[in-house]
C-alpha cells in the first residue's frame, strides 16, 4: 500500500513589534483519518524529512526560527540531528513526562546548542531543573483566565525563559499578554479587525491605490510610468523585485518600461497590491499581514486555475485573496476601501459578503489557516479537488513567498 503523502503547513509566531519571529511547522496528512493515529515520532520524522530533504528548510522558513513538535521518543531517538540547529526550536509536547532522565537529556541538548520550548506549559513546583534547560515557554491562553494567567507569568518571570502566548485570537488578547510581559505571540489575532477608525492613508498607500486603479483600467504605459516616477522608492522596489530570484531573466532590468513590458498589467497589479501590505521600509518578509495576503492570493490563484482552467478567473482569485485583509491593514471598512479600487463586482461581492466562487475560495483559505479540515474537505469535494492538492498548493505558495525578492539589484 502506498504511504500517505505528508505536507507541511506553518503558523507565524510574532514578536512584540508584530513582526514575524518564527513559525510553528505543522504536520499535514492527506488522509485526515490517519492524522490522529499516526505516532508523534512518525509525524515528526515526516516533517523533518520534508523540511530538510524535499523542500529545504530555508525555502520553508527563510531566516526565521522553525518550531517543531517532539515527544520523549523523538528526543531519545535524535532524528532531529538531520536539521541545522541554528534555526530550529524543539517544542516538547505537554504529554512528555519530565522525568530526571528527560530533563538531563534536555540539558545535554541545550549544551549542544539546541533551543527548546515547553509546549502548553502548566506551572507547578518544583520547576527549576527543566526551566534551566528551556529557552521558551508556550502558554495556551484558553487554559487560563486573566487572573490565573497573571499569576503564572509572575512565577515564570523568576526563570530565564522567553514567554510565548499561544492561541492569541484577538487584539485584546495580544494587548493583555503584551502588558504582562510576553515576548512572542502565536495565533491569527493580527488578521482580525480592531475598532475601525477613519485612519487616513499615507502618501505611499495613495500612490499604490492609484497605480492599482490605473493598471486595472489598462491605461497607457506612460501614465503608469509617470506614477512610478512620482515615488522613487517604489521605482527602486520594482527594479529590485524584477532582478530577484523570482525572475529568471538573462538581461538586467534597468527601467520601469522594461518591467512593465515583461510583467504586463495583471502581474504588475498583483505586485502593487502586495506592496500595500509591505509597510514602510524594513524586512518585508517579517510582515505577518503581507505573508498572509501573499499566501492567500497565491493559493486561491492556484485553486481557481485548477478548478476553472481560466487565467482571468485565476488572476481575479489572486486579487481577491490578497485584498481579503486590506481592511485590517488600512483600518477602514472594506466597503470604503473598495470605492478606491476599480475591481469587478465578483471581487467586491467576495470581499464584502464572501459570495460567489471567489467568496468560497476565501472561505477555503480561512479554514486552512484555522485547520478546519473536515469542513474544508466537503467544499473541495464539490470541485473534485483532493485535500492533498490544496496542501501541495500551500507549500508551493510558502516556498514562492520565501524565495521572492532574494536577489539584489
Amino acid at each position: 500500500m502506498e504511504l500517505n503523502k505528508v505536507f507541511i503547513g506553518r503558523q507565524p509566531i510574532i514578536n512584540k513589534n508584530k513582526k514575524i519571529f518564527g513559525y510553528e511547522l505543522l504536520f499535514r496528512n492527506s488522509m485526515l483519518s490517519d492524522a490522529d493515529i499516526m505516532s508523534n515520532i512518525k509525524a515528526t520524522a515526516n516533517v523533518i524529512v520534508n523540511a530538510f530533504n524535499n523542500v529545504g528548510l530555508k525555502r520553508l522558513i527563510g531566516d526565521k526560527k522553525g518550531f517543531i513538535n517532539v515527544d520523549a521518543e523523538i528526543l531519545e531517538s535524535r532524528i532531529f540531528d538531520l536539521i541545522p540547529k541554528e534555526n530550529m526550536v524543539l517544542e516538547i509536547l505537554e504529554t512528555v513526562e519530565l522525568t530526571s532522565s528527560i530533563i538531563e537529556l534536555c540539558k545535554k541538548l541545550r549544551g549542544e546548542g539546541y533551543q527548546l520550548a515547553l509546549d502548553d506549559f502548566i506551572y507547578s513546583e518544583p520547576l527549576s531543573p527543566v526551566m534551566s534547560a528551556a529557552n521558551y515557554v508556550k502558554i495556551d491562553l484558553p487554559m487560563y483566565n486573566r487572573q490565573s494567567l497573571t499569576e503564572v507569568v509572575v512565577q515564570l518571570k523568576n526563570y530565564p525563559v522567553k514567554l510565548l502566548a499561544e492561541k492569541v485570537e484577538t487584539r485584546e488578547d495580544f494587548e493583555f499578554c503584551y502588558s504582562l510581559g510576553f515576548d512572542y505571540f502565536q495565533g491569527y489575532f493580527f488578521a482580525k479587525p480592531s475598532v475601525v477608525t477613519a485612519k487616513s492613508l499615507s502618501p505611499a498607500q495613495l500612490v499604490l491605490i492609484e497605480l492599482s486603479r490605473s493598471l486595472s483600467k489598462e491605461e497607457e504605459f506612460y501614465t503608469i510610468e509617470a506614477l512610478f516616477k512620482k515615488n522613487p522608492e517604489l521605482n527602486y522596489k520594482l527594479l529590485k523585485f524584477m532582478n530577484s530570484a523570482a525572475f529568471y531573466t538573462t538581461q538586467k532590468i534597468t527601467s520601469i518600461r522594461q518591467s512593465l513590458a515583461l510583467l504586463g498589467y495583471r502581474n504588475l497589479q498583483k505586485w502593487v497590491t502586495l506592496l500595500l501590505f509591505a509597510g514602510e521600509g524594513g524586512d518585508y518578509k517579517s510582515s505577518p499581514l503581507l505573508e498572509r495576503a501573499a499566501l492567500r492570493g497565491r493559493i486561491m490563484e492556484m485553486l481557481a486555475n485548477k478548478i476553472t482552467k481560466d487565467p482571468v478567473t485565476a488572476d481575479s482569485a489572486f486579487m481577491t485573496g490578497a485584498l481579503s485583509l486590506i481592511d485590517i491593514l488600512l483600518e477602514r471598512p472594506i466597503t470604503d476601501i473598495l470605492n478606491e479600487f476599480n475591481l469587478s463586482q465578483d471581487i467586491n461581492n467576495a470581499l464584502i459578503r464572501r459570495e460567489g466562487f471567489l467568496g468560497t475560495l476565501i472561505l477555503i483559505v480561512e479554514m486552512l489557516e484555522q485547520e478546519k479540515f473536515g469542513f474544508m474537505q466537503e467544499i473541495l469535494a464539490k470541485y473534485n479537488v483532493p485535500l492533498e492538492d490544496l496542501f501541495s498548493m500551500e507549500i508551493n505558495a510558502i516556498v514562492e513567498f520565501e524565495t521572492t525578492g532574494d536577489g539584489e539589484t
